[in-house]
């Protein structure tokens, strides 16, 4: 036997049995049904609810139409018309909320946009600031609700946030819609649970304004929601999660869209996630902070196809090397398990029986992608809304 092959092998399906593990505990600890919760009975605190938006002029009236009915007024949305082409800000100021429109060209990108409407706001700052995409509405609760829990626990409150695919979607928007319920519902509720923190997964939460005072939105980054959770957690600010308030929104449809959507999504959280979540865990250890430490490594956890493949590599570099079946093949059962497990939880009205036998194939393509993806450009490009027939 080569012991230096075969501590190679113990040393990586160690490695990859962590990230697994973390999926499998997750997934495990996630409360199954939609119940919303529970809420908090606090007084409303005086809030205003923040849109960036960049060229949404067909999907900004129906998040507006459906979210001005649950605000004390129209004055309490702020939309940000962020380096638009189309007639967004003319929309939704015809619907009577307060509308500022950026044109810089050269800063693109929701973190800039976020940072402007605050630094407006700065000028007479609410308790709490409710954040929603432009392409959102809420489906349980509403911003009343994730500002008064922001302002009982004096911490950002991530609510559930859907996207689902679209009505006759192909099988790789469907995964990708598995992904999102995969992550933003069961790890978030299974992290929550384990660790009461978990990071921002992208729209309807909420946070003190003393948060976004101390720690602002991240300027530059493709997975800015992401990072901004992770520095307010390192700040000790970390979120929590609720049930009690949902919003949802729509997958990109369409080949190209699908593919801009997923490479900013896998680019972005992927290259954040190891600049910035070691320090973020190291300090956390160092300061025997466990909540944080689980939140970075929940963070920390690569692309599930990259996973799956890596599982698979590990237990046939370990039969190779010599090390017992259970040694070998442990990193790919717990992320088969963890996988199957959110199937059948979340995804079997998304993913037919018969079709998981193509995940695999879908799962290489993924990953032969991914290189190129990483190394593609760093420059935020908006997700098309729409995709003509044919593409």
């Amino acid at each position: 036997m080569d012991l230096q092959l075969w501590h190679a092998s113990v040393l990586a399906s160690s490695l990859c049995a962590v990230p697994g593990l973390v999926l499998l505990a997750e997934v495990l600890l996630a409360r199954a049904g939609e119940d919303g919760g529970g809420g908090s009975d606090g007084p409303a605190p005086t809030f205003r609810v923040l849109i960036p938006a960049h060229d949404e002029a067909v999907g900004i009236g129906e998040c507006l139409r459906a979210l001005l009915p649950l605000l004390p007024s129209d004055s309490t949305v702020l939309v940000v018309a962020d380096n638009c082409s189309d007639e967004t800000a003319a929309v939704a100021s015809e619907l009577g909320v307060e509308v500022l429109v950026r044109d810089e060209p050269g800063r693109r990108g929701k973190g800039y946009a976020l940072q402007y409407g605050l630094d407006h706001l700065a000028q007479d700052p609410p308790e709490c600031v409710v954040f929603l995409d432009a392409d959102s509405v809420f489906t349980r609760g509403g911003a009343v609700e994730l500002a008064r829990l922001a302002a009982a626990a004096a911490r950002p409150v991530q609510g559930v946030f859907r996207m689902e695919a679209h009505a006759g979607a192909a099988l790789p928007e469907r995964v990708a819609a598995l992904a999102v319920r995969l992550k933003n519902t069961l790890r978030a509720e299974g992290l929550m649970r384990v660790g009461g923190a978990v990071s921002l997964l992208g729209s309807g939460f909420a946070m003190p304004w003393s948060a976004c005072d101390v720690v602002p939105p991240p300027a530059g980054e493709l997975a800015e929601d992401a990072v901004w959770g992770w520095r307010l957690a390192d700040a000790g600010l970390a979120p929590i999660y609720t049930r009690a308030v949902a919003c949802e929104g729509r997958l990109a449809q369409g080949g190209v869209a699908t593919s801009i959507q997923r490479a900013r999504w896998e680019r972005g959280t992927l290259l954040a996630s190891w600049r910035v979540l070691p320090a973020v865990l190291l300090r956390a250890v160092l300061h025997g902070r466990g909540g944080v430490a689980l939140l970075a490594l929940d963070g920390l956890v690569p692309p599930l196809s990259l996973l799956a493949f890596a599982s698979i590599a590990c237990a046939a570099f370990g039969v190779h090397a010599g090390l017992p079946a259970y040694g070998a093949l442990a990193p790919l059962a717990l992320v088969g398990g963890a996988l199957l497990i959110a199937w059948m939880r979340v995804g079997r009205d998304l993913v037919a029986t018969h079709e998981l036998f193509a995940l695999p194939l879908h799962a290489l393509i993924r990953l032969v992608r991914l290189p190129v993806t990483i190394a593609s450009g760093g420059e935020w490009r908006r997700t098309p809304r729409e995709e003509a027939p044919g593409e």
